[in-house]
């Protein structure tokens, strides 16, 4: 029996038969199993069979789709029946292929890539360890869940597809660096024409020749993201896909978010994929007569996620532009980053709408501005703790005294501030620290990645 080539991704199973077939690395045949039911002696699957063929072109072949079937790949009828059917159906391509062969091996290697699942690894030597990076950095880990979370109309939507064009381009722009990849958007929310003039908009915010394709592949959804994770899964596959955003959680789920289990679901949903993800979630309705804002539903979304990000706005009335600023609340086996801000600035063009006769106003350009955040000045400073206030003063200036501190701040939220809090907040942080004679300084050589890119 030969080798097979198989890849899992989510619940969907690919066999290529054989492994590294002919001189030049292409395979004969690729064998897709969805809808995959394993259970009391049978394995039932949807088999997609395609098989690479000559072309028209000499020296030249392409993959042809042959058969979609239902198979039970424990079945003796697997070897009989349908292997005679497969033969009858490929006879006209003048290629022989041996089906009684193929598909027993591809069938012995789907079922034990199904069962097996991730391979098991002895870890080895920890000299040539490499740790976690990052898909965009200073933000999301690579081939993890990350979340972020706001109040509506903060900018969430827009970032997420800020990150799909800074890795589709593989560029670094306003402090964000993406690694070049494909990038999957699966939009619960908006409408597909909408996201095409956003992307535009987005390209000419970012000085990209408006002649240059975008390789975004995006997907209009309805239904739970678990309803559809094997049509995903095989996008995934197909496209090469490496990072994906859902927009939104809430929108995805096959029920209430305050339901763990539906939580669970979600994310082993995600987790099946072994790329990249970005999923784009709401505050809680709550926070609309309180104004404190939590993020909405289970505490398991926090606990599933990688790393989590909440997102708080500032908008001036009239005035056509956000101030977004980032707080980053989790982060598995990283410290937690300071706070980031940017401006995102919406930029409209006059058009004749010659089907309406009317004059309208179009989308033309959206820009990102790095804010600094560590400004006094800046109004964006006054949303930080009292914490991360002194910690910014700190950084910006490299040392202050506590008397200083205490007064700055007292100044910026018109409140009064005892020395002995501000002392408090460096002895408990693990970013400063305070000297006998009160002076409050960064604690070792502070370098992170979050301020410095």
């Amino acid at each position: 029996m030969d080798k097979v080539d198989t890849q899992m991704v989510g619940s969907v199973v690919t066999a290529w038969y054989p492994a590294k077939a002919h001189e030049d690395d292409n395979y004969q045949v690729k064998i897709e199993a969805s809808g995959i039911t394993d259970r009391n002696a049978n394995f039932k699957t949807e088999l997609e069979i395609s098989v690479r063929v000559p072309s028209a072109k000499d020296g030249e072949y392409r993959w042809v789709r042959v058969v979609r079937s239902g198979q039970n790949l424990l079945a003796s009828t697997l070897l009989s029946t349908f292997r005679k059917h497969m033969e009858e159906r490929t006879e006209i391509y003048g290629v022989e292929f041996y089906w009684g062969n193929i598909l027993q091996s591809c069938a012995d290697g789907i079922i034990r890539a199904y069962r097996e699942g991730e391979p098991a690894f002895t870890v080895g030597k920890l000299t040539n360890f490499v740790p976690r990076d990052y898909a965009v950095k200073p933000f999301l880990f690579r081939g993890v869940p990350n979340l972020i979370w706001a109040q509506g109309g903060s900018g969430k939507s827009w970032f997420g597809l800020l990150f799909c064009v800074l890795v589709d381009k593989g560029m670094s722009a306003h402090g964000i660096k993406a690694k070049q990849g494909k990038a999957l958007y699966l939009d619960w929310e908006e409408e597909p024409d909408l996201f095409v003039q956003r992307v535009k908009a987005l390209h000419k915010g970012l000085g990209i020749n408006s002649d240059e394709e975008s390789g975004i592949v995006y997907k209009k959804m309805s239904g739970s993201l678990a309803a559809n994770i094997e049509n995903i899964a095989k996008i995934v596959q197909r496209d090469n896909i490496s990072f994906l955003v859902v927009d939104s959680v809430n929108a995805s789920l096959s029920g209430s978010q305050n339901d763990d289990e539906t939580i669970r679901e979600y994310f082993n949903s995600l987790n099946g994929l072994g790329i990249t993800t970005l999923s784009i979630d709401h505050a809680n309705k709550a926070g609309e007569t309180t104004g404190k804002w939590q993020l909405g539903g289970s505490a398991s979304k926090k606990q599933r996620a990688r790393q989590v990000f909440e997102l708080r706005r500032r908008r001036e009335p009239g005035v056509n532009s956000l101030d977004i600023v980032w707080y980053h609340e989790k982060g598995n086996d990283s410290r937690l980053g300071n706070p980031k801000a940017w401006k995102i600035s919406f930029h409209n063009t006059d058009y004749y709408n010659q089907q309406d006769d009317e004059n309208q106003t179009l989308l033309d350009m959206v820009t990102f501005e790095s804010i600094d955040i560590g400004d006094p000045d800046n109004p964006n400073f006054q949303s930080l703790s009292t914490q991360e206030m002194v910690y910014q003063l700190v950084f910006k200036k490299g040392s202050m005294s506590s008397e200083a501190i205490a007064v700055e701040i007292g100044t910026i939220k018109d409140e009064t501030f005892d020395v002995s809090f501000i002392q408090k907040i460096a002895k408990e942080s693990s970013r400063l620290t305070l000297t006998v004679d009160g002076i409050i300084k960064l604690q070792g050589s502070e370098e992170i990645e979050w301020n410095h890119l």
